[in-house]
């Protein structure tokens, strides 16, 4: 027991010298070329080991965040404040504060003191002494187109320029050889006439024109974007009509109520079978009032036409009419109440 202890302990002796010869080169600075002692054969561990080689000097690191890292700009120089004072002399809450500005005085222009209601009105104008004149209604800012026609709906032309009796308030344009005049007000609350002369019409036509009534305080003001002059007449461009003269309702206001779109309050639209387009059907007690743009080829008590070839007819009740279309006879059937 005793030899198997001491042979441990010159084991231990062995191994702690071997450490601490391998442990010295690295606690000192000094580089050494000396090879290391061979270590004990009992733990055949060591091997000889390569020369050292000599200490590589590393490059220095590159800093990523250089980048990040932005210097002050430098102070602008003269030329340059001088040149943005020049291109943009107002910051960026200044532009805002005179586009608040602009909005408000484009609205301010913009506001009128009426709402404006566009019309397509027709009138039959009285060529008797005495009789009152057709009032075109007007606004600023806003194209009033009249058109003459005679009692078959035909255009009527005109014969010379319209003379406008208010050239600060209106101004008045025409298509020669044509039945078209044009109308706008320049002047708010103004109020001239027109004299029109037509092409084979013995008598001028007179038009009464306004710019709106200063006295009216309503909201809302109604304007004649269209008006059409009815001449009560045959026209040197009449259209030939199988109905004589008296069968022509000009001054009947129902059967121009009818022509207009308007019916009055009593009058019941009918449901109707039949291929014959931009025809409107009612019923007013004992009577029937057909808008068409065909011709009805059935026997009617009176008609009407307008300028832009409508014509409305007025025939006693019956459960089927028939119609001329695209040169070919179209039945309409319809359902009486």
């Amino acid at each position: 027991m005793k030899i198997r202890l001491l042979t441990t302990a010159l084991l231990l002796l062995s191994a702690s010298s071997v450490l601490a010869a391998d442990w010295a080169d690295a606690r000192t600075n000094t580089p050494t070329t000396a090879m290391p002692p061979a270590p004990a054969p009992a733990t055949q561990t060591a091997s000889t080991s390569a020369p050292a080689a000599p200490p590589v000097q590393s490059e220095p690191a590159t800093d990523i965040t250089a980048p990040l890292r932005q210097t002050p700009p430098a102070p602008l120089s003269a030329a340059e404040s001088w040149a943005i004072s020049q291109a943009a002399p107002l910051n960026r809450g200044e532009i805002e504060n005179v586009s608040r500005a602009v909005d408000d005085a484009s609205r301010g222009r913009a506001w009128q003191p009426a709402d404006v209601v566009p019309r397509i009105s027709t009138l039959t104008v009285n060529l008797s002494p005495g009789a009152s004149l057709p009032v075109l209604r007007t606004a600023t800012h806003q194209a009033s187109t009249v058109m003459f026609t005679d009692n078959t709906g035909a255009p009527w032309p005109l014969a010379a320029p319209p003379y406008n009796a208010n050239d600060k308030g209106f101004s008045v344009s025409y298509i020669p050889d044509s039945s078209v005049m044009t109308v706008q007000a320049t002047r708010q609350y103004d109020r001239g006439n027109i004299t029109v002369y037509l092409k084979g019409l013995a008598v001028p036509i007179i038009v009464d024109v306004t710019s709106g009534e200063a006295t009216n305080a309503t909201t809302s003001r109604v304007i004649d974007t269209r008006l059409d002059l009815r001449i009560p007449q045959r026209g040197p461009q009449a259209k030939k009509m199988a109905a004589p003269q008296s069968r022509i309702g000009l001054n009947d206001p129902t059967l121009q109520a009818f022509l207009d779109g308007v019916p009055p309050k009593d009058a019941h639209r009918l449901k109707t079978e039949g291929a014959v387009p931009d025809t409107q059907v009612w019923q007013m007690g004992d009577d029937l009032f057909i808008r068409t743009r065909s011709e009805l080829r059935d026997e009617f008590e009176q008609t009407l036409a307008s300028g832009d070839g409508t014509w409305l007819y007025k025939l006693p009740l019956t459960p089927e009419v028939a119609f001329s279309h695209a040169g070919q006879t179209v039945w309409m059937t319809l359902a009486l109440e």
